[in-house]
């Protein structure tokens, strides 16, 4: 059998936790996996079996939710659009910057997301379009290199202030902004 070293043991601890988060919140995996998992690892060995687990969770809450895919695509047809050359981008960089270099960017990028949505800041979207490409090229740049768009998407479907503290999915969320 062969050997467990503490590396292996201690991401696969944090990879369960992640999963159970994710369960709970619907996003997290990434954010919580990929800082713990950088001190082990590189993005170069870390990010291809991130993605696979990430595809197939993905492609599971797709299924669950197509009902409400015909209320949203509109709002998210810019991001995705935008996401394209953010993930070419995102290669280039991954295959050409230093590891170090990665991590040190991975931590200084989105920590300051993760403490901005904590804060509850709030920026309201008037154009999706105008909006959603650069947001989108820039969310495939971050998740190519690190795998992480929770922080981003979480801080784009909290640009509304909810009445009543009403907690409404994001997918709510596109269907009942305002279209641009």
């Amino acid at each position: 059998m062969p050997s467990l070293d503490s590396a292996v043991i201690v991401v696969a601890g944090i990879v369960f936790v992640a999963a159970f988060v994710n369960g709970a919140l619907g996003y997290g995996f990434s954010s919580l996996t990929v800082p713990v998992a950088l001190v082990f690892y590189t993005n170069r060995i870390l990010n291809p079996a991130v993605v696979v687990i990430e595809v197939v969770i993905n492609i599971y809450v797709l299924l669950m939710n197509l009902s409400g895919v015909s209320a949203v695509w509109r709002r998210v047809l810019p991001i995705l659009i935008g996401l394209l050359p953010g993930i070419g981008l995102g290669a280039l960089v991954l295959t050409s910057v230093q590891p170090g270099w990665v991590k040190f960017s991975t931590y200084t990028i989105i920590l300051p997301l993760i403490l901005l949505q904590a804060a509850g800041w709030r920026r309201p979207i008037q154009s999706t379009w105008l909006s959603g490409v650069p947001f989108g090229t820039a969310l495939g740049v971050l998740y190519s290199v690190t795998t992480i768009s929770g922080p981003p998407l979480a801080i784009l479907f909290n640009t509304r202030v909810w009445s009543k503290a009403s907690l409404e999915p994001a997918s709510l969320w596109f269907a009942s902004s305002s279209r641009a």
